[in-house]
């Protein structure tokens, strides 16, 4: 599997970890928007930060498509409180 595609389902599991029960109990909106992609792009941080402090490779791309899994998860969010109504 490519690279980035890990990335990107990263940032998204991890979005809708943290994201999805936060607007599920609240059911506002950006309750849900804005701790999912937070929290995969400390994520993405935080594995490029060991990536750095290990392997000595910081990759921008990387933490890139991490936080654009955690968007994406944002965009399903919105969509999700859409469909509801």
């Amino acid at each position: 599997m490519n690279d980035a595609i890990k990335h990107i389902i990263a940032g998204f599991i991890v979005g809708a970890i943290v994201g999805l029960p936060a607007y599920l109990d609240s059911g506002n909106l950006f309750s849900g928007l804005w701790p999912a992609i937070t929290g995969g792009c400390i994520a993405g941080g935080i594995k490029e930060w060991c990536d750095n402090t290990y392997l000595w490779e910081w990759s921008w791309r990387d933490f890139a498509w991490t936080c654009l899994g955690a968007v994406l998860d944002a965009v399903f969010i919105a969509l999700l409180h859409i469909a509801k109504g």
